[in-house]
């Protein structure tokens, strides 16, 4: 039998993860409290909250609308806080509050929410490249760091993370084709983040072996 720290149940089906929130389960010979609890309620709760924050959030984004307007020299910053106020939201929607979704779909979603709000930022100040050509690749590379970080303290389920590992590839691959296309003489530090993404995911799937490999066919029945 296992035991989620996180929940505090304990779970008698044969997984490493905790199917409430995915976190990775201690083993025990004991029973604690709170087999699988009640948590209607609690869906509740957060549901009724989520909606006072979200009605809250639309206030704001008016308010700051019209602040715009009436304030007008030139620069829409209201587009900057209300985009910041969605990811907020989202952020609370998608990633909090969502008890079903993975915690390697709802990193990957932020990343990509964070990336979408800073090329935001800088078409809206006027846009000068910096989000693409640093930003961004700044970006992947934390990630990268974020995930082999994760990957080392989850070593039972570190095939999990594989996932991830494409979905960085990939998107560093489509920022190198826009440097390559568009501007070639910024593109060292897109490279790096190419190059780290990729020994990443290849030294994972090498070193590997079989789960690897394994995790592959599961995500993608190949």
């Amino acid at each position: 039998m296992s035991y989620c720290k996180q929940c505090k149940i304990n779970i008698a089906d044969p997984t490493t993860v905790c199917p409430l929130c995915q976190s990775v389960l201690e083993k025990t010979e004991q029973a604690k409290e709170g087999m699988y609890p009640m948590i209607g309620r609690q869906r509740k709760g957060r549901r009724l909250m989520l909606r006072i924050f979200a009605f809250l959030c639309l206030i704001a984004m008016v308010v700051l609308a019209i602040v715009n307007y009436v304030t007008y020299n030139g620069v829409m910053w209201s587009i900057i806080g209300d985009a910041g106020i969605l990811y907020l939201l989202v952020t609370l929607r998608y990633t909090l509050f969502n008890e079903h979704e993975g915690h390697t779909m709802k990193i990957l979603m932020q990343v990509i929410a964070v990336m979408l709000l800073t090329i935001l930022i800088d078409y809206t100040i006027g846009y000068q490249g910096w989000s693409v050509a640093y930003a961004l690749p700044i970006i992947i590379l934390v990630a990268d760091v974020l995930i082999l970080i994760l990957m080392l303290v989850n070593l039972r389920i570190w095939h999990s993370y594989i996932l991830l590992q494409i979905g960085m590839s990939i998107l560093s691959v489509a920022l190198g084709v826009y440097m390559l296309i568009v501007d070639l003489q910024h593109a060292m530090l897109t490279g790096i983040a190419i190059g780290v993404s990729l020994v990443m995911f290849l030294g994972t799937v090498c070193v590997g072996d079989a789960r690897a490999r394994n995790e592959l066919k599961r995500r993608f029945h190949v």
